[in-house]
């Protein structure tokens, strides 16, 4: 991920006050893993690929690895929509 990218979902982030520790271990410092997709399935006995989505930020607990995903939207996040 670019640099630039990163700084800007951090400041999100910081920004909406997602600033609290580790639910899990209680540590205090996370990472920005990535950035991903999470499908809508409208039939969850059915996959298939395609269709409505909800991007995310990806962002893991530096000591315990707990994993949490912050949809892009409301953090002012999605490409291209400024």
């Amino acid at each position: 991920m670019e640099q630039k990218r990163l700084d800007e979902i951090v400041h999100a982030l910081t920004a909406k006050g997602v600033n609290r520790p580790c639910p899990r271990c209680g540590h205090a410092k996370f990472s920005v893993v990535g950035e991903t997709l999470i499908p809508i399935q409208e039939d969850p006995a059915a996959f298939t690929i395609g269709g409505p989505s909800i991007p995310t930020v990806i962002v893991a607990c530096d000591n315990c690895g707990y994993v949490t995903q912050h949809a892009s939207g409301p953090l002012g996040l999605m490409r291209g929509s400024k």
